[in-house]
């Protein structure tokens, strides 16, 4: 390397500068030459992949080699990231100096009996030249937070004082269905909120070396009166800050100055005993901009953060999304090379679309969050805060615990014994726990653990069969939540997983397989029942051994069919802004329009999908439900009916279930945007069950008929005129996709043109006995894809029969909703609002601008108000 070389002055500071875009020929080229060849490479790369290897001796030779070494190797965070890490694991007592990494770098190595003044400060500047990697660097230094926050970030996260919301409550509402929330008032009669200024612990605590840390530099020694004096003078991008879980051995006095809020009485790891229980108390002091980037708490374990004085700024995703920016790859306790936070919200935070926007809140000072176990979070300091933190593990989050320390069997165990030694009453816990881990051992799609087992199923139901391998195929599910075969492209096997409706789901399944072997026209829809029973059934006992679960499993026939999913364009993301700019059209030629055809899947016929749909809903709905007895001599069951006087008892029970749940689905999901999901409680009805519609008797329901579970098959004869109406339609749909929406790459069917043909449906593993209404969601936001054109046609072919009263029969559900549209819009709501699928990502998915709907009475208009067609454009 060539570089021209310039004498300079060891110490210096620096502050950058830009100038205007230069030529070729002004100082500012100049200065860059002399980086030699390293300015073929990225200012980025020279600092973060070469200069940070450096030692502080070399940082004090290199910065003389020429003017461009000069500016860099004087930046300060690469002065306190390479001295932080040449310190590592000494025990010296750190001083910040006069608030640079440089000088308090020189005064610790060489200052030994010098004072600061020794060293020569003349420092050198260069106007002209030009970084962005340094300025930016210098500005993430000095960026003032303290109002970096917008107010809407408080209407997200939910806010309970502690006078009013009881400890069920809380269980019920946030810790059960995994959802954050800040408490107010927890503190009020703290010592701490007194004690724990900054002034009062240094006067306390001020000779104490507290737990310091700095990325994965987790003691860097510094006793809190130097601390504190460093919080002042610093202007650091990601500063030092203290994390000390053992601050209560060390200043004993503490503990006694905060107590654990009323909402978590209950820690298991505490059976443990205190040599043995992970580290789970801690006290986090820090300056502006300091904090914590994305991570999961370890573990598995929930956590309580309680700020004593300052604010954070909290950013957080449910476990299921993954922040943009963190990888995977590098897994350190769980920190997983995440960029800093501050780093994060300027350079990441401001590009995010608002449905991949992370949930947000202010915790201010005297304020108490409750972070869910495995939510990601990140924290950014607005202002100096002194909090104290505990994860801690109870009934809530058992089993999530169980599963993270699971794969280290030997951090199981002891959790395990020393719990069972204290509480005995978790040992069906733990077997609940166990047995669900069994099923899961084995992966699905190992064929060889599974074939040995529905070979043993085919000699009790299909005994013809032959099952030498050579004609014995057996194909491995490509997705799904319970382990699904297809044998010889003719049978279909399903065993129950008790993760996932395990034998309630089984019990449900089999029962209505069984009910519609009465009408023949459901029949040729649906699949055949051909056997069913456990696996382990006391009975049967070969290919048994070691096996907790009896595996409920039913067989039935196998429909070759092509779903509507594959036919019905949906994006498979939502590009933004709502809708995106417009863009000029310019004429195809033909080749491109013949490119274009190529892509459009086949035509959809509307008719017959609208007749399948209705005509097997309404037989479905109109069957006679087996009612239960207790004879002896003629004893009935029925899965479904767990109080013959009142048949809504079980409809009722899974209202409540689905109530429970539906705030956690919808953080999770993230397809009802923030700004709506606050208005989800206010909406829905304080009495859940007066969505109920009584008119009508409970009824037999499919509940999950999505665009996955109806199939059809492709015709590829000549179109007629309708279907060329409707391929131009597609064609249109499909420049949108291509043009409107800028996606390069769109999901595209693995099937060529035609016309597809609804004639099969599949799939009671979610079926329920309660309100019909709930069947329309999924149907009208999925099947029909949020089209009210079908969604009306059907309601128009949907009749009520004789079992639905006097009244009603023969009157279709269209003269229902005309009767008062506004109560059919608000029950499809409630019910959309609650529905065990995501509906809002689904119909978002297909009206992209439905996201900017302001209330959750308007996007209901959208949905459901069937004289209601506003030009999508318009709804900004």
């Amino acid at each position: 390397m060539v570089v021209k070389q310039k004498k300079v002055d060891v110490a210096t500071t620096t502050t950058p500068t830009t100038t205007p875009t230069t030529t070729a020929t002004t100082p500012a080229v100049v200065l860059r030459e002399t980086l030699g060849d390293f300015d073929r490479l990225t200012d980025k790369m020279v600092m973060e992949d070469i200069f940070f290897q450096l030692t502080v001796e070399d940082l004090l030779v290199c910065q003389g080699v020429s003017s461009a070494f000069y500016v860099m190797l004087n930046d300060d965070r690469l002065w306190k990231d390479v001295f932080l890490r040449q310190i590592k694991g000494t025990k010296k007592q750190v001083q910040f100096v006069k608030s640079s990494w440089k000088l308090t770098a020189l005064s610790f190595l060489f200052g030994e009996n010098k004072t600061i003044e020794s060293f020569p400060h003349r420092p050198l500047h260069f106007s002209t030249f030009q970084s962005m990697e340094i300025y930016t660097r210098w500005l993430r230094r000095h960026t003032a937070v303290s109002n970096y926050f917008t107010e809407e970030m408080s209407k997200v996260v939910d806010r309970r004082d502690v006078s009013e919301l009881s400890l069920q409550e809380f269980i019920d509402r946030y810790e059960r269905p995994v959802v954050p929330v800040i408490f107010t008032g927890v503190q009020k009669e703290w010592p701490a909120q007194k004690e724990w200024t900054k002034e009062r612990l240094v006067e306390r605590f001020g000779d104490i070396t507290f737990k310091i840390t700095h990325q994965d530099h987790k003691r860097i020694p510094m006793t809190f009166r130097d601390y504190a004096r460093y919080m002042s003078e610093q202007c650091d991008e990601e500063p030092l800050y203290v994390f000390d879980d053992a601050f209560g051995e060390k200043a004993p006095d503490m503990l006694s100055e905060y107590s654990v809020p009323p909402y978590f009485p209950e820690d298991l790891f505490a059976c443990s005993g205190e040599k043995e229980r992970p580290h789970f108390r801690w006290i986090v002091i820090g300056p502006p901009r300091s904090g914590a980037p994305w991570h999961i708490d370890p573990a598995g374990t929930s956590a309580w953060n309680s700020l004593i004085s300052g604010r954070k700024r909290w950013l957080m995703y449910p476990p299921q999304i993954t922040p943009i920016g963190v990888s995977m790859e590098d897994i350190d306790e769980k920190f997983y090379g995440s960029p800093p936070s501050l780093l994060w919200l300027l350079e990441v935070y401001p590009y995010l679309p608002p449905d991949q926007k992370p949930i947000e809140c202010i915790q201010n000072p005297g304020e108490t969050i409750f972070v869910p176990g495995g939510w990601w979070h990140m924290v950014l300091n607005l202002e100096e805060s002194i909090a104290v933190t505990q994860n801690f593990c109870d009934s809530q989050n058992f089993e999530q615990v169980c599963q993270e320390l699971h794969s280290d069997g030997k951090e199981y165990g002891n959790f395990k014994k020393s719990l069972l030694e204290s509480k005995p009453e978790f040992q069906k816990r733990f077997d609940d726990f166990e047995l669900m881990e069994s099923q899961v051992r084995h992966g699905f799609d190992n064929l060889e653990y599974w074939t040995p087992m529905i070979k043993e199923l085919f000699r009790r139901h299909l005994p013809n069969q032959p099952l030498d391998d050579n004609t014995f195929k057996v194909e491995s599910p490509i997705s799904g939540q319970s382990p699904v075969f297809i044998v010889n492209s003719q049978y279909v096997v399903k065993f129950y997983c008790t993760e996932f409706g395990g034998e309630k789901s089984y019990l449900h399944e089999s029962h209505l397989y069984t009910v519609i072997r009465q009408d023949d026209v459901l029949q040729s829809v649906f699949p055949r029942l051909l056997g069913n029973g456990y696996y382990v059934d006391g009975v049967n006992i070969n290919y048994c051994d070691n096996l907790k679960w009896k595996w409920p499993y039913i067989v039935t026939s196998f429909i070759k069919g092509v779903n509507l999913q594959e036919v019905q364009i949906v994006p498979e993301q939502l590009e933004y802004p709502y809708p995106p700019p417009a863009v000029v059209e310019e004429d195809d030629d033909d080749e491109d329009e013949e490119d274009e055809e190529e892509d459009i899947p086949p035509v959809v016929d509307e008719k017959n999908l609208i007749n399948l749909t209705a005509d097997t809903l309404v037989r479905l709905h109109s069957i006679e439900p087996v009612i239960p007895t207790t004879d002896d001599n003629n004893l009935v069951t029925n899965p479904f009916i767990t109080d013959k006087s009142d048949l809504w008892v079980s409809w009722k029970e899974e209202l409540k279930n689905l109530y429970d749940k539906h705030i956690g689905n919808h953080w999770n999901w993230g397809g009802m945007p923030q700004h709506l999901r606050s208005s989800m409680a206010p909406y829905l009805p304080k009495d859940l069950n007066t969505i109920i519609d009584t008119r009508l008797p409970p009824c037999y329901l499919h509940t999950d008929l999505t665009d996955e579970n109806v199939l059809g098959e492709v015709i590829h004869d000549q179109p007629t005129n309708a279907d060329d109406k409707k391929k131009k339609k597609q064609l249109s749909l499909i420049r949108f996709l291509k043009k409107g929406l800028h996606m390069e790459e769109k999901r595209s069917s693995p099937h060529p043109s035609g016309l597809w043909v609804p004639k099969y449906m599949i799939d009671f593993g979610d079926s329920k006995f309660g309100d019909r209404w709930y069947e329309l969601i999924s149907l009208h936001l999925s099947v029909f894809a949020g089209d009210k054109q079908r969604f009306k046609q059907f309601l128009s072919s949907y009749t009520f029969s004789k079992r639905d009263g006097d009244s009603l029969a023969g009157k279709t559900w269209l003269w229902l909703y005309q009767q008062d549209p506004q109560a059919f819009i608000y029950r499809c709501m409630c019910y959309t609002i609650i529905h065990h699928c995501d509906a809002m990502t689904t119909i978002t998915r297909h009206f992209p601008t439905y996201r900017n709907a302001k209330t959750i009475q308007e996007i209901a208009k959208l949905m459901y108000d069937l004289d209601y067609n506003p030009d999508p454009s318009t709804i900004i």
